[in-house]
C-alpha cells in the first residue's frame, strides 16, 4: 500500500492531466480503475469520431472486475455513428461473449445518458438492433431492462417520441428473449387511459412480460 499511495499522489503519475492510458498500463488487472479515470476526459470528448472506440478497446482487453464506470463506457459504445460505430458495437459483444457485459448496469448508466447528454433513443435502439441481429438477444434485453426505468417518464414528466421508440423496442426485444417479469414504470403506463404510441407500446410490452 505505500508503494500504490506514493504512485498516486505522484503529480507526474497516472493521475496527471494527459495520461490517462498511464493508469491502464499501471493496473492491468483492473478495469474498473482506468474507466473511472477515463470518464472527465469522456464527457468532455465522446462525440469525437473515434474517441469511445479508440477509449474502451484496450480496456476490453483488461482482466479483473466491472463496475458502473466501466459499464457507462461500454453504454455509451452504443452513441457511436458513422465509420466507427461497427467497431465500437464489436467491442460491445466481445464484452458479453467473454461474459464481461454488465448489461443490466449499461442500461441504467446509459438510459442517464439519453436523459443527460443529447444521445437518441433511434442511435440507440438502432445499434441495439444490429446486435441482436449477431444473436445478442438476451444482453440486448437485459441492456432495456437497465435502461427502462431510468429512462421512461416519472411522475409530472412529459413523454416524447424517445420513450415510445424505447418501449417499441423493448418490446420486440422481450419477445426475441422470451423475457418475463414486471416493471412498475412500463405498468403504470400500460395503465393509463387513451391510445397514444406510448401507451400502446408500453401495454404490449407489459402483456408479454406477465405472460405465464
Amino acid at each position: 500500500m505505500p508503494l500504490v499511495d506514493a504512485l498516486m499522489s505522484d503529480p507526474s503519475g497516472p493521475g496527471s492531466s494527459g495520461s490517462r492510458e498511464a493508469w491502464r498500463l499501471s493496473l492491468p488487472s483492473d478495469r474498473e480503475v482506468p474507466a473511472m479515470h477515463l470518464l472527465p476526459d469522456l464527457f468532455q470528448s465522446w462525440q469525437r469520431p473515434g474517441y469511445l472506440h479508440a477509449s474502451m478497446a484496450p480496456l476490453c482487453h483488461q482482466e479483473g472486475p466491472v463496475g458502473e464506470g466501466t459499464a457507462l463506457l461500454l453504454g455509451l459504445l452504443l452513441s457511436e455513428r458513422g465509420r466507427h460505430a461497427g467497431h465500437c458495437r464489436e467491442l460491445l459483444l466481445r464484452a458479453a461473449a467473454a461474459g464481461c457485459l454488465p448489461a443490466e448496469e449499461c442500461g441504467r448508466q446509459l438510459g442517464s445518458c439519453l436523459r443527460g447528454i443529447g444521445i437518441g433513443m433511434s442511435r440507440v435502439s438502432s445499434a441495439l438492433e444490429d446486435c441482436a441481429r449477431q444473436g445478442a438477444h438476451r444482453e440486448v434485453w437485459e441492456i432495456m431492462k437497465g435502461l427502462l426505468p431510468v429512462f421512461l417518464p416519472g411522475p409530472g414528466e412529459r413523454a416524447h417520441s424517445g420513450h415510445t421508440r424505447a418501449l417499441e423496442f423493448a418490446a420486440e426485444a422481450a419477445r426475441r428473449a422470451d423475457a418475463r417479469g414486471m416493471f412498475p414504470e412500463v405498468a403504470g403506463i400500460a395503465a393509463r387511459k387513451g391510445a397514444s404510441g406510448l401507451i400502446r407500446a408500453a401495454r404490449r410490452l407489459h402483456e408479454h412480460l406477465g405472460r405465464a
